[in-house]
């Protein structure tokens, strides 16, 4: 699992204008991903790798405090092998991501979610992730639906915003 500071995709941004209005995202809030293009990191933070959750803690007492409704804490985990507590207090599971090799996520980046893809995506939650059930099927049908360009073969993320201590 790894973790950085980030800031937050805002919908007011001209890059997204197309993307939210071509997929008919109006219900997006904001947009959250793995990927550094969509959400880049905020001062000197970095993907900080972990090897426990606890690991955390300590690491949030180093990184850029996040400024509330501009940026935010993102933990994030390997889909499938994540151990994190979906129901933990002081994280809020956002949805799950995709990436390629390059830590780029294909629902904000590369090639159309057209056809059997299209679905999928217009049903992406407020921050513009999917289910477990609709990210696990992408990661099936991406290779074929994009005649298995590299960037079609990705992996599942469990995005998670670490929230502040009351």
């Amino acid at each position: 699992m790894w973790l950085s500071t980030r800031a937050i995709g805002s919908l007011e941004d001209d890059k997204w204008a197309g993307e939210v209005g071509y997929y008919g995202l109006s219900h997006l809030r904001e947009i959250r991903s793995i990927d550094s293009w969509c959400n880049p990191h905020v001062d000197y933070s970095q993907n900080f790798q972990l090897d426990s959750l606890e690991q955390a803690w300590d690491l949030l007492d180093w990184l850029p405090i996040a400024v509330s409704g501009q940026q935010y804490h993102l933990l994030f985990a390997k889909g499938a092998q994540q151990n994190i507590p979906l129901d933990h207090p002081r994280l809020k599971l956002l949805g799950y991501d995709l990436s390629d090799a390059k830590w780029k996520s294909p629902l904000w980046n590369y090639l159309s979610w057209r056809g059997v893809l299209a679905p999928l995506v217009r049903r992406r939650n407020q921050y513009g992730l999917l289910t477990w059930k609709d990210a696990t099927t992408a990661q099936e049908m991406l290779p074929e639906a994009w005649y298995y360009d590299p960037r079609s073969f990705v992996k599942i993320w469990a995005l998670f915003e670490v929230l502040p201590v009351d």
